[in-house]
C-alpha cells in the first residue's frame, strides 16, 4: 500500500484539529497507538475543562463587580434617604404620638341655626364621629363650621343665603343666628399667638333684621380682635384651612357628583381639590390690582 500523500496528511490533520502544515504532528498521529490517541482525547478533553472553568470564574468576577456596583447604588440611595429624612425633621411638623397643636376644631356652638335652637360640641384632637338619626341635624354641624369659617350658603347645598340658614322655629322675635368654631392656636404653627393666645374662636352672626351680619375673631378670653374679613383669610392660610375645598370638606352633593355627576362635575371637583381655581382667582386679583395701579 503507498503512503498517505501530502494532501490526504494536511486534510486529516485538519479533521484531526491540528495544523496541517506541522507534518511531524500528523506522522505521530497516525503512527500513534490507539491508547495513545484516548490519551491526547482525553487530555484535549481536560484542556476544554479548564477553559470552561476560567470562563465561569471571568463570568464570577463579572458578577462581583456588579454586586459591588449594586451596593454602591445602595449605599447611595441609603444617603439620599438618609439625607431626606434630615430634611423632614427640621421642619415644624408634630412628633409622632404628640397630637396636633394648632387648626384643630376644639369646639363648635350654633344658636338659632338650621334645626337646632342651642347646640354645644365639644371634640378632641383626633378622630371624631358624630352619628344619629335622619333629621337630627348632623349635617348641620358640618355647615355650621363651613359657614363660620368663610364659605357661603350655596356651599353647603342647605341653602340659596344666609338667612335661610336661620331656625324657622325660632318664630318672629328671633333676630338672627350666631355660629361659633374654636380652634387651638398652640405651636409654632398659631396665628399671631401674642394677639389670641392659645384659641382663636371666630364668630359668624346672621341678622334678620339689619344687625351685625359678619365675622369677629375673638382671642382666648372671648375678647373680640378683629372684624375683617382679610384678618380670617389670613389665619386660615397660616393654619392651611380649605372649607371651599371638597377634599377637606366632603358633604353629600358634593359625594354625589364626584361619583355619579358629569364630566364637567368632576373636572370642578378636580380643579378645586387641587386648588387650581384658588390660584386662579389670586392670579386675577393680582392682574386687577396691577391695572388699578396703572
Amino acid at each position: 500500500m503507498s503512503k498517505p500523500s501530502s494532501h490526504r496528511k494536511r486534510r486529516a490533520a485538519t479533521e484531526a484539529g491540528i495544523d496541517g502544515n506541522d507534518e511531524d504532528v500528523v506522522q505521530a498521529s497516525n503512527s500513534s497507538s490507539p491508547r495513545k490517541r484516548r490519551a491526547r482525547v482525553a487530555a484535549q478533553d481536560r484542556g476544554n475543562h479548564y477553559q470552561e472553568d476560567d470562563e465561569d470564574m471571568d463570568a464570577e468576577e463579572e458578577n462581583e463587580k456588579n454586586r459591588g456596583s449594586t451596593t454602591k447604588h445602595r449605599r447611595s440611595d441609603q444617603g439620599v434617604s438618609a439625607d431626606n429624612s434630615l430634611i423632614l425633621s427640621e421642619r415644624a411638623t408634630n412628633p409622632v404620638g404628640k397630637p396636633p397643636e394648632a387648626g384643630v376644631i376644639k369646639k363648635i356652638y350654633v344658636e338659632n341655626f338650621m334645626c337646632h335652637r342651642k347646640l354645644t360640641v365639644e371634640l378632641c384632637q383626633n378622630v371624631n364621629f358624630i352619628n344619629g338619626a335622619n333629621g337630627s341635624g348632623k349635617s348641620a354641624i358640618l355647615a355650621a363650621v363651613q359657614i363660620c369659617l368663610g364659605a357661603g350658603a350655596k356651599r353647603t347645598h342647605r341653602a340659596r343665603n344666609l338667612k335661610e340658614l336661620v331656625r324657622k322655629e325660632a318664630g318672629s322675635n328671633c333676630a338672627g343666628a350666631k355660629v361659633r368654631v374654636t380652634l387651638l392656636n398652640r405651636g409654632d404653627d398659631g396665628f399671631q399667638r401674642d394677639v389670641y393666645g392659645d384659641t382663636i374662636t371666630v364668630e359668624r352672626s346672621i341678622s334678620l333684621r339689619g344687625g351685625y351680619n359678619g365675622y369677629k375673631l375673638l382671642d382666648d378670653q372671648l375678647k373680640e380682635k378683629s372684624r375683617s374679613k382679610r384678618d380670617l383669610d389670613a389665619m386660615l392660610d397660616q393654619l392651611n384651612i380649605q372649607v371651599e375645598n371638597p377634599v377637606a370638606v366632603l358633604d353629600q352633593e358634593e359625594a354625589k357628583k364626584f361619583l355619579m355627576g358629569k364630566e364637567e362635575d368632576k373636572y370642578a371637583f378636580f380643579i378645586k381639590a387641587t386648588e387650581l381655581e384658588r390660584l386662579d382667582q389670586t392670579y386675577a386679583s393680582a392682574v386687577d390690582n396691577i391695572q388699578d395701579l396703572e
